[in-house]
């Protein structure tokens, strides 16, 4: 695809790992236990390729960084809605695999080696501060619903656009890629990606 074209993404974004709460990584510091495993999760609510539209698609990347994130190489495996068609697949491919420069380009376009980009049927609920993500059988992915008293685990983080949680789950198995930290650290945030 073109990587001139124009391209513009919004919506919410999600994410757990293995870190203790809240994560080091936010702020710059080593994870908590010198690696970080999870998996990351985007809803598109408005969004553009081109003249390809992108409302209402999904994107997971399941990642595993052995040291500090911003020194380290990620290797990340990547799952699009099925619900694409062939120009949508494409289009996220090389936004989210961030080929097509723009901010994950910038940020992340020398650091995370793509293992695998798949469709998968991808199924995301939100409800207020309570999202959930999964793939039947691969992965799962929820936060906002571990409560306390006072209500659901969240607190703001400093300098960060973001609510931290709890992860209820954050588990994947396929192939060699095997983990579960439910009860770890969790992240959920807005997001508006553009081309350059």
């Amino acid at each position: 695809m073109d990587t001139a074209v124009e391209w513009k993404v919004s919506g919410l974004y999600f994410e757990a790992c293995n870190c203790d709460s809240v994560c080091p990584c936010y702020i710059g510091q080593a994870p908590t236990y010198g690696y970080c495993e999870g998996n990351c999760a985007w809803h598109i609510r408005k969004g553009y390729y081109g003249d390809v539209p992108l409302d209402g698609l999904n994107v997971i990347m399941v990642q595993r960084c052995d040291g500090h994130m911003r020194e380290t190489r990620w290797n990340c495996w990547f799952y699009m809605d099925d619900r694409t068609s062939e120009a949508q697949f494409e289009a996220l491919k090389q936004i989210f695999t961030a080929v097509n420069g723009g901010y994950l380009g910038k940020v992340y376009g020398n650091r995370w080696q793509v293992q695998s980009v798949k469709q998968a049927q991808i199924e995301v609920k939100l409800e207020g501060w309570q999202h959930r993500a999964s793939i039947l059988g691969r992965l799962g992915l929820a936060i906002g619903l571990l409560k306390s008293e006072a209500g659901p685990t969240l607190c703001r983080i400093p300098n960060t656009p973001g609510v931290a949680a709890m992860a209820e789950e954050d588990w994947f198995h396929e192939g060699s890629m095997n983990f579960d930290y439910r009860g770890q650290n969790a992240l959920s945030t807005t997001f508006e990606y553009h081309s350059d």
